[in-house]
């Protein structure tokens, strides 16, 4: 048994952190349902359409025109039935249809009700849309990222996105959990920007203590060194030296007792005042050797270090096929659909892909005959455009 077998959820979540969350649940074992507009959500042309099989797993999907009195009718049965229910509108937009929190702990007051939004429920910037590129500019993450001395970046990938869906996962899992304890479901009030927030936690303390911002610095860091990318004859190399531990593991794995020696590098504080010249030093030492001959030294030693790989490289990586980290997934009119496995791994109730992503509304038939419509009534549904079925 699962821990959420007993689980219904219903995700009228898009694009990344709505469906990230949907998709933990129903790796959990919840029967989530894909609640989408009869065109689909407006990202599954991306990826040349495979958006949407990659994100969203273990689901079942219906498609319902909310704007019709016959889609809301069907979505409130369900509410009625359902344990959680997760949106991700702008604020206002899901009480205009008839969906907001109130009205929805008034029908079921055990529901768990998931708000995802750019910015919260209140605040002045509520009533704006989120994009996760606009939270990392607005969080400071943008500023602090990109080359030493150069241009502003962007991080390449949706982190704040990503990072959201995990928490609203975990926010729903902890209410399901009150929820058994009072009988009662709660709202749960996620934003991507105090996500964002969350993220540059400790530059936040730093500024407070000190006044001073991050500053660009590459693969590197203002704060601990050496932290960052060296080249090599080969492939580029990442070193974690966080600590002063680290540190002598570095020098003793490479044999350079010299550095060792040196009590201007003895601590973190010493090797930052002496950054301009310690740095010169291990970047030509690196740049004299492999990555295969620093790694096969390094790493035994229990140094924090790697190579640095591209995506592609991940394919066929022998740690990813030992763990099985990828799922490859049939998806008609594409083939196959590759996208990671749940990262929980729980020894007694592990995540397993039980459905590929549902086609737009591939289980309304199924849905609406479990609520008990009758096949005219389908039909009426069907006729007026309220429901979308293949």
């Amino acid at each position: 048994m699962k821990p959420l077998s007993d689980t219904l959820v219903l995700d009228l979540t898009q694009v990344i952190a709505g469906p990230t969350a949907g998709q933990i649940l129903g790796d959990m074992g919840a029967d989530v349902i894909k609640v989408e507009p009869l065109h689909g959500e407006h990202f599954r042309p991306t990826l040349g359409g495979a958006w949407v099989p990659g994100m969203n797993r273990n689901k079942r999907g219906l498609a319902l025109d909310l704007r019709t009195p016959g889609g809301r009718d069907v979505l409130m049965k369900l509410v009625h039935r359902a344990d959680v229910f997760m949106e991700a509108f702008v604020p206002g937009v899901i009480d205009r249809l008839g969906f907001g929190w109130e009205t929805l702990h008034a029908a079921n007051p055990r529901l768990v009700y998931a708000s995802i939004s750019g910015y919260g429920q209140t605040g002045p910037y509520a009533p704006r849309a989120g994009y996760d590129p606009c939270i990392q500019a607005e969080v400071g993450l943008m500023d602090a990222t990109g080359p030493e001395g150069g241009e502003i970046c962007r991080v390449g990938t949706a982190p704040i996105d990503y990072c959201t869906g995990s928490f609203c996962a975990a926010g729903i899992a902890f209410a399901l959990l009150h929820r058994h304890k009072t009988g009662l479901g709660q709202r749960l009030d996620l934003s991507l920007f105090e996500v964002g927030l969350h993220m540059m936690g400790h530059w936040l303390t730093n500024f407070a203590r000190t006044g001073e911002n991050p500053v660009r610095m590459g693969t590197s860091n203002s704060l601990l060194f050496p932290l960052r990318v060296f080249a090599t004859r080969t492939k580029a190399v990442f070193v974690a030296g966080t600590n002063d531990s680290f540190w002598r593991i570095l020098c003793t794995a490479l044999e350079r007792h010299d550095w060792l020696n040196d009590a201007r590098f003895a601590t973190n504080d010493g090797r930052i005042a002496h950054r301009a010249t310690l740095e010169p030093l291990i970047e030509a030492h690196f740049a004299a050797h492999t990555a295969e001959e620093l790694l096969g030294r390094l790493i035994p030693a229990g140094m924090p270090c790697s190579a640095v790989e591209r995506v592609g490289d991940l394919i066929d990586n022998p740690h990813v096929k030992a763990r099985a980290a990828l799922v490859e997934l049939e998806y008609p009119g594409l083939g196959p659909v590759t996208a990671p496995v749940n990262p929980l791994r729980l020894s007694a109730a592990p995540a397993e892909v039980r459905r590929r992503s549902p086609e737009i509304g591939e289980h309304t038939l199924e849905i609406l005959g479990e609520l008990g419509y009758a096949a005219s009534e389908i039909a009426a549904l069907r006729a007026a455009k309220a429901v979308g079925i293949p």
